[in-house]
């Protein structure tokens, strides 16, 4: 009796067995790292297998997950440090913000909210666009995620409820969370990010150069 390996069934089963791996890997891979320097580094190399995985790469899980890992070690950890600095100095900002009274309070408040969205919409796309475009610089990463979510608004919006929802899932269901969190959350990110950047090629100007037309808002790649 052979198995139907192109049907709908089969190719859910291998997604989930897929995903329940990257997970478990990249819980192994964060305890290597001593959890504070393998925490986004396991990360990254979550979004590098979905991204193969989601353009129909076929690769050694382990080898490929070990080398991503490997790679963007430095950078994420960069990458991580900031992500840490900024929510440590939001928490501050809301907590000190309490103090305040009349204009200055609704000031500091708008500021804090302003930069805490960006930064929310900033971790929507960095990881993706580190694994697409990995010799560009952390910050261009960053004004680049930023763009990205501009030129895309709807899109940003169904990605972070779709990401929203995901995590509510994983609440009610602590089981699926273990086997599904991690690989689950950046799977969606890579894929929203993927549809993104695909929608991006119709305007490119130079194949070598990431590149929007200028009256869209012009995303440059020096």
């Amino acid at each position: 009796m052979q198995f139907d390996t192109s049907g709908g069934l089969f190719k859910i089963c291998e997604w989930l067995y897929r995903l329940a791996l990257l997970n478990m890997l990249a819980i192994g891979f964060t305890l290597l790292g001593g959890i504070v320097l393998g925490f986004f580094p396991a990360i990254t190399a979550m979004f590098s297998l979905n991204n193969k995985w989601l353009k129909t790469e076929e690769f050694p899980i382990m080898k490929e997950f070990w080398k991503a890992y490997k790679q963007q070690f430095v950078k994420s950890n960069l990458l991580g440090g900031l992500i840490v600095v900024t929510a440590t100095a939001l928490y501050i900002d809301f907590v000190l913000v309490q103090n305040f009274n009349g204009i200055l309070y609704y000031l500091i408040l708008s500021s804090s909210a302003t930069v805490l969205v960006l930064s929310f919409i900033v971790l929507l796309y960095v990881f993706s666009l580190m694994i697409e475009f990995p010799d560009n610089g952390l910050m261009k990463q960053i004004k680049r995620a930023i763009q990205v979510s501009t030129l895309f608004p709807l899109q940003t919006i169904w990605m972070g409820l779709s990401l929203v929802s995901f995590l509510f899932i994983c609440w009610v269901i602590p089981g699926f969370a273990f086997l599904f969190l991690g690989s689950g959350l950046t799977f969606i990110a890579m894929y929203f990010s993927q549809f993104a950047l695909k929608r991006l090629d119709k305007y490119k100007t130079l194949p070598s150069n990431v590149r929007i037309i200028e009256e869209r808002g012009a995303l440059h790649g020096e």
